[in-house]
């Protein structure tokens, strides 16, 4: 048989409801609100919000103990992720925009575009850092035409333009 909640809820129900619309992660926003259900009465288990939350009942309880502990500032506080250092300085993002925005540019590949940042910025730069950046920021696409053919015939490319 579960555990029934022993826990005191100190916030009133209108704090709750308060700190409730104004969260904006949505892990914060299931925390108040399991603190919501506990105070309204409206459960007695760590599985029943468990199962209403679509949370585990491990995640309740382990929410429930930081909550006993250590209040609601820190019940409330999710550590957030991917503090990642960014790999291109403000100055490499405007020498690639402006060498991509220009319509005669040489540079056919990311291979080539690495290699000229490399020596135009004075800063190495991982390629994945670059080909994301470019694609996915700049929405860059460096393409080129194929090449021909060596024996292609000119005078029948030009028949098949004119049929077309």
């Amino acid at each position: 048989m579960p555990k029934i909640i022993d826990v005191e809820i100190t916030e009133s129900e209108s704090e709750l409801l308060y700190l409730l619309r104004k969260q904006t992660k949505i892990l914060q926003h299931s925390r108040v609100k399991t603190l919501l259900f506990i105070k309204q009465g409206k459960v007695k288990y760590t599985s029943e919000i468990a199962t209403k939350l679509n949370r585990s009942r491990k995640s309740i309880y382990n929410w429930l103990q930081l909550y006993q502990n250590e209040g609601i500032h820190a019940y409330l506080e999710v550590a957030s992720r991917g503090s990642r250092k960014e790999q291109l300085s403000d100055y490499t993002k405007e020498c690639l925009a402006t060498k991509l925005e220009n319509p005669y540019t040489d540079i056919t590949s990311y291979v080539e575009l690495l290699q000229w940042a490399e020596q135009n910025c004075q800063e190495k730069i991982p390629y994945h850092a670059l080909y994301h950046y470019c694609r996915s920021k700049l929405n860059s696409k460096l393409k080129i035409a194929r090449k021909s053919h060596h024996k292609k015939d000119k005078q029948t490319v030009e028949v098949f333009k004119k049929t077309s």
